[in-house]
């Protein structure tokens, strides 16, 4: 055959999926003329397409040797380098060569499309979203049926929040596309990042009609499910789910909430270890010391018991840290630093090594995240360690708090002091369930005069601010300024009668104090707090005042109104 014929043949055969055949017309084609640069991109198309990125890199960059700048197949081998050298991880690389070709007049919505995605790949944080966002946008003038760039489009600005705007774009790229299952599921998350659990499971029905194996829609289905508390049928979703991929990890974390929620801990805890596994799962931090696996002994071992997820988590699940004591360990607990001073007011602060995260480990042999310790100790609901309390607030810092407290509002008898927290870490993905806006918490003060109300939160909102200062006159306090840490924290709830608290880190501590709190949940809970009932096995001082609807919080404020109108110490 003729250069022309062999060329023609081979990128039939390409077309076909028929690599291997393709790849000997090339490479004896390559033979007589090594650098023809048509057939040098071709053979490096061949490689890309098995997987072969190394060295399709390597083929597509001597192709571009034999070209001019300007070439119409010039621009065709350097888009399809910055794909390969995508696919290798090099973005950076990646992009350069999609925004030269830009740079150079390119006006091709595919080009668009591959350097928003380089970007984005550079910056997983979202630092680039608003620079691939108008690269998208673009793409979408230049091409307005192609539906991958609305696709992409409504992706990001979900990521963004603007969720009105994701759900135009992707209703765009579902009038385009209707077969395909990933257009379908991701416009059911675009519902379910902004509360809409039951358009969510619309959006996710459909994705399974498509395509009935898509194990992301059975485990996002099942997270809907779960938000709108109908359990029985989320377990269901999860467990399709595993039937069709048994090693998803997403599928069997979210499996282990709903079953926690709903009491089942023994079949819960082994899967709930999966939750290293997920995407955008935490770190494993130290992997690299072997794992206790409660079955061993303890005695004369040096143990590292070390936190994980959030703060409140680590306050609610060192209470085991007596128990290793008590099995013979010798603990090294690792916290982060704004909970090491409160840590050692653990009464077992003595016989352990107390540390912060990052600091040295010295002698550790074996280690445990403090959220698997209820599964080497089989905990149940009717087993939790629940001292009525196992943390204390330190004495000296109490003492200032009383003082500064008294010189806001001074003691009198007969006066009660209610500390409040309103809201937590608003990066937690939670936040928009949890968290409630102070100036709701006004109609307490209604419900008598003789109280008065401290918001004890290092950090407020901008609008929960303004509201407090409108109150300077008022029996409302705000004690953040002064707070460093967890133990001061504890220490300013240590001069409170009572605590109401959204579900946070500050609840879980005045539960670990022993002290009275009550605690406002939203709709479908935190699986730690069950379901149905008003108090906690895990705190037996605390109260539980649930949501009765989703994003409704007037009755449970009308309940906790009433509960302090007739509460005494």
């Amino acid at each position: 055959m003729n250069p022309t014929e062999s060329l023609r043949q081979a990128h039939q055969l390409f077309q076909q999926d028929q690599y291997s055949q393709a790849e000997q017309i090339l490479l004896a084609l390559l033979q007589d003329t090594p650098d023809q640069p048509q057939a040098l991109h071709l053979l490096g198309s061949v490689a890309a397409a098995q997987h072969r990125f190394d060295e399709a890199a390597l083929v597509l960059q001597r192709a571009l040797r034999g070209l001019a700048a300007d070439a119409e197949q010039s621009v065709a081998v350097r888009y399809q380098l910055g794909r390969v050298f995508f696919e290798l991880g090099r973005h950076e690389d990646a992009f350069l060569l999609f925004r030269a070709l830009i740079e150079s007049g390119q006006q091709r919505a595919e080009i668009f499309l591959a350097a928003a995605a380089a970007l984005q790949a550079l910056a997983p944080s979202g630092r680039n979203d608003g620079q691939a966002l108008q690269l998208i946008e673009q793409a979408t003038r230049l091409q307005p049926e192609l539906a991958d760039a609305w696709h992409r489009r409504a992706m990001l600005q979900e990521r963004a929040g603007q969720f009105d705007s994701a759900r135009r774009s992707m209703a765009q790229a579902l009038r385009l596309d209707r077969q395909r299952a990933g257009y379908w599921l991701d416009a059911g998350l675009i519902e379910h990042a902004d509360g809409m659990f039951e358009d969510a499971l619309r959006y996710f029905d459909e994705a399974l009609i498509v395509d009935p194996e898509l194990t992301d829609a059975h485990v996002s289905r099942g997270t809907s499910l779960a938000r709108l508390r109908q359990y029985e049928q989320a377990i269901d979703s999860y467990r399709r789910a595993l039937r069709l991929a048994p090693d998803d990890a997403d599928a069997k974390v979210n499996l282990a909430l709903s079953l926690l929620i709903m009491g089942q801990w023994q079949e819960a805890w082994p899967l709930y270890e999966w939750r290293w596994e997920g995407r955008g799962a935490d770190p494993y931090r130290h992997a690299g010391i072997p794992a206790w696996n409660g079955a061993s002994p303890l005695t004369g071992r040096r143990l590292l018991l070390w936190a994980e997820q959030g703060h409140g988590d680590t306050i609610q699940f060192c209470r085991y840290v007596r128990h290793m004591v008590d099995a013979g360990a010798q603990v090294v607990l690792e916290v982060p630093a704004s909970l090491k001073a409160l840590m050692h007011t653990l009464s077992v602060a003595q016989s352990i090594d107390i540390v912060g995260t990052g600091e040295p480990l010295a002698g550790v042999q074996l280690q445990l995240p403090l959220m698997s310790l209820p599964l080497v100790c089989n905990t149940q609901p009717d087993s939790i360690p629940a001292a009525p309390s196992y943390l204390q607030a330190d004495g000296a810092r109490r003492a200032a708090w009383q003082t500064g407290i008294d010189a806001l509002s001074p003691a009198a008898a007969g006066r009660l002091r209610v500390g409040v927290v309103c809201s937590g870490n608003a990066g937690n993905t939670n936040d928009r369930r949890r968290s409630i806006e102070l100036q709701r918490f006004a109609t307490l003060a209604q419900a008598r005069p003789d109280v008065d109300f401290f918001v004890i939160q290092p950090d407020l909102r901008a609008a929960d601010h303004a509201w407090l200062q409108m109150q300077s006159q008022s029996r409302w306090h705000w004690l953040g300024e002064g707070i460093v840490d967890f133990a001061d924290t504890a220490a300013a709830l240590a001069c409170m009668d009572l605590l109401i608290s959204v579900d946070t880190a500050a609840a879980h501590l005045a539960g670990a104090l022993g002290m009275p709190v009550w605690i406002a949940l939203p709709f479908a809970p935190d699986w730690r707090w069950s379901l149905n009932r008003f108090d906690s096995p895990w705190y037996p001082g605390a109260r539980l005042f649930r949501q009765q609807q989703a994003g409704q919080w007037d009755d449970t404020m009308l309940a906790l109104r009433a509960a302090l109108a007739v509460w005494c110490r």
